[in-house]
């Protein structure tokens, strides 16, 4: 074999030539180490795919080995020697057989690679950081400290508010459950399936006017008597026959009861039920009076049985006068097809109650009316504690005036009886019932007159103040050069999507101008009395002369018209339409009606921006001091059909005009409060009069508990009642 040139390549791997002064045979190389630095075996097995080692570095220094002693080396063992091939290939490294030689020699003269080391594992990711709180740095500036004291002032009021507000809600939602539980509770006396039925039950003939006609002659009969017995008329006196007197005045007493009799039978049923009101008392005083005159006979006194007459005789008419209220309601009620209600909603705006108009419902309105009265509440608590506290007084005022212990209970029960509770409400609904009927009307009783009384608003919309067809259109003027039809569309799509008064108005022109239909992209309202829409990428701006002046749209000159509608595309003037608001003679009384009366706040729901507080005032000649102008946004809200949620209903109309809805609110609120005056009047009376009853039976005067002037003290007790009554009926 040839020799190796000297020069070595540095990028060589092995040149396998031995060093200087060492032959060949000299050289301690393994046959794998040989083929493994040239190539000439390779390893069959797959190997894993690594990724290109890193230039090898240069290894630290190694340190120095201690001295080894000189060891004589070992003889190999003789091999076996391999046969060559016949053709042997230049390139072909011979084998050199293995022979020990010192291993600094070795390290010498061989180029070493060093190990493929794998690849480091990844560093750990660092473990996350604790988070600990770090406050704000403290502002340093005099204007930063300010508005960060002003930031906690309003997050501390605003916390506050939210606690209040929760409170509130919280009193609100437990007062409507006791209401709930009240009305569940509270049932009709009556139950009738529908208003039909009700109204063929109240239309039936009874006996209850004859009745009444002969309770009348009895009671006139009876008071002319008592006044015989104390003046003489006409020559005519009945002194000095007391007893005969007092047996007929027993007698025709007697004879009003039976005529009665309906009315203590319902007391009995009452009564049983714990429901002891004024017609259980009338029949506790019926029989104290019966009593007291066999005792009144004997004595040669005078009894107490003319007051007694009077007072069944007005009993009578309070029945009659219920019954007469309740038939002409459910008559309205039949006649109406698709009935209106009035209905009070519940905190509808800014915390207050509102009355708004709804579908009716005619089996709802029936149970309503058969709800009892304010009258017959009030007495269920005042009969039994005058009853109880009249007995007992009575025992005390016997043992010390030593006077008969009935005479005594019957002048202080007759004198508590509130003679103007029979009659408080019965009448006021009669006249309500009969003067609703004619405008097509009907009150609930006084579920409804409750409902609808009181400290609220009244939502009044468009077509309330100005009907379809008191707006007309006086003319129009198309300033842009787009087509008449496609500026009339836009106008009526806007409109529509804001649920105008003016729908009507702008259909009919665009009707008559063979107007194009569009679709409102987006629509806003602004609270400067105007309507904003995107159409097809045109920016429509609807509204008054000032909302146009107000959003810098360009106007030609003398375009100056107040009552008009003003039309923009994309801030150019497109088209003005004038209009003529005509008032209503009928509209203006309901007006007035509504403004006028007490605790109703009229509260314009209005969707037109022409409509307004002062333009109301312009076009009526009105005050408009009490009513209420919301905001945009709330008025559309009350004007929506989602305003009512859950209100109460209270009185239903066969029309949802303006003036009907006005007069049964108004009629209702009338009833409310003629119920009330009357009714606290009789019972003022019936406290004062037992009070000095027991004043004058304690001291035995019985000149001054007399028939005669507890008569006369009925009968004055009894006119405010009649007074207040009487005057539900005007206006």
């Amino acid at each position: 074999m040839k020799d190796l040139p000297q020069n070595r390549d540095p990028e060589q791997l092995n040149n396998g030539s031995a060093p200087a002064g060492q032959s060949e045979k000299d050289a301690d190389f393994s046959l794998d180490e040989i083929m493994n630095e040239f190539g000439g075996w390779s390893d069959r097995s797959p190997k894993p795919t690594e990724p290109p080692a890193k230039p090898p570095e240069a290894p630290p220094p190694a340190a120095e080995a201690p001295p080894q002693p000189d060891t004589p080396a070992l003889p190999a063992a003789p091999e076996k020697p391999k046969p060559e091939p016949a053709d042997k290939p230049d390139n072909v490294i011979p084998f050199v057989p293995r022979q020990s030689v010192p291993k600094a020699d070795m390290m010498a003269d061989t180029l070493r690679f060093a190990p493929v080391e794998p690849d480091p594992a990844p560093p750990e990711e660092p473990a996350p950081k604790v988070w600990t709180y770090k406050a704000e740095p403290a502002p340093t500036d005099q204007t930063d400290r300010k508005a960060a004291g002003r930031a906690r002032k309003a997050a501390a009021q605003e916390k506050k508010r939210l606690a209040r507000l929760e409170r509130y809600e919280k009193k609100q939602q437990k007062l409507r459950s006791k209401r709930e539980k009240k009305r569940t509770r509270e049932r009709p006396e009556v139950e009738y399936a529908s208003p039909q039925a009700a109204y063929e039950a109240y239309s039936r003939h009874t006996t209850l006017q004859l009745r009444l006609f002969l309770s009348v002659l009895l009671s006139v009969a009876s008071i002319a008597m008592l006044a015989l017995m104390r003046y003489t008329v006409g020559g005519v006196s009945f002194s000095g026959q007391e007893r005969m007197v007092s047996i007929v005045m027993l007698a025709v007493m007697l004879a009003q009861a039976l005529l009665d009799f309906d009315l203590f039978v319902n007391a009995v049923a009452r009564g049983l039920r714990l429901q002891f009101d004024h017609t259980g008392l009338l029949l506790l005083l019926v029989l104290a009076a019966a009593a007291d005159a066999f005792f009144a006979i004997q004595a040669r006194r005078i009894p107490f049985c003319t007051a007694v007459s009077v007072e069944l005789t007005v009993a009578l008419w309070g029945e009659y006068l219920e019954l007469s209220g309740k038939r002409k309601t459910l008559r309205a009620v039949c006649a109406m097809d698709e009935p209106t209600a009035a209905v009070r909603e519940d905190k509808a705006w800014h915390g207050k109650d509102c009355i708004f108009r709804a579908p009716g419902d005619a089996a709802a309105f029936t149970q309503a009316v058969e709800m009892p009265d304010i009258a017959r509440r009030a007495m269920r608590v005042y009969a039994p504690c005058m009853a109880a506290l009249t007995l007992a007084v009575s025992f005390l005022t016997s043992s010390q005036s030593k006077e008969n212990f009935l005479w005594a209970w019957t002048a202080m029960l007759l004198a508590g009886y509130p003679m103007g509770a029979l009659i408080a409400f019965a009448r006021p609904f009669a006249i309500q019932a009969k003067r609703l009927y004619r405008c097509g009307a009907a009150v609930a009783g006084w579920q409804g007159a409750r409902a609808l009384g009181g400290e609220c608003g009244l939502a009044i919309e468009d077509a309330d103040l100005f009907p379809k067809s008191n707006v007309t259109l006086n003319g129009m003027k198309i300033y842009s050069d787009r087509s008449v039809s496609q500026i009339i569309g836009y106008g009526t799509a806007v409109v529509e999507t804001a649920g105008s008064g003016l729908v009507p108005l702008f259909r009919e022109i665009m009707k008559n101008q063979n107007g194009r239909h569009y679709t409102v992209d987006t629509f806003r309202r602004y609270e400067g009395g105007g309507l904003g829409a995107e159409i097809r990428g045109d920016v429509i701006l609807m509204g008054s002369l000032a909302f146009m002046k107000l959003m810098k749209v360009r106007m030609p000159e003398g375009t100056k018209v107040k009552q008009a509608v003003y039309l923009s595309i994309n801030g150019d003037l497109a088209g003005v339409f004038a209009l003529n608001y005509a008032p209503a003679s009928a509209t203006r009384s309901s007006l007035l009606a509504a403004i006028r009366a007490k605790g109703l706040i009229p509260i314009l729901a209005t969707r037109d921006f022409m409509i307004t507080p002062q333009f109301l005032k312009h076009r009526y000649k009105v005050s408009t001091d009490r009513v209420e102008f919301p905001t945009v946004e709330e008025r559309a809200q009350l004007s929506a059909p989602e305003a009512v949620k859950d209100g109460v209903q209270g009185a239903l109309m066969a029309r949802g005009s303006f003036n009907c809805y006005v007069t049964a609110v108004v009629g209702a609120r009338a009833l409310r409060g003629a119920a009330l005056g009357s009714l606290a009047a009789a019972i003022v009376g019936g406290l004062l009069g037992a009070a000095v009853l027991f004043f004058l039976t304690f001291i035995g005067s019985v000149s001054a508990v007399s028939a005669w002037n507890l008569l006369l003290y009925g009968l004055l007790w009894l006119l405010p009642a009649l007074l207040i009554t009487g005057l539900v009926g005007r206006g």
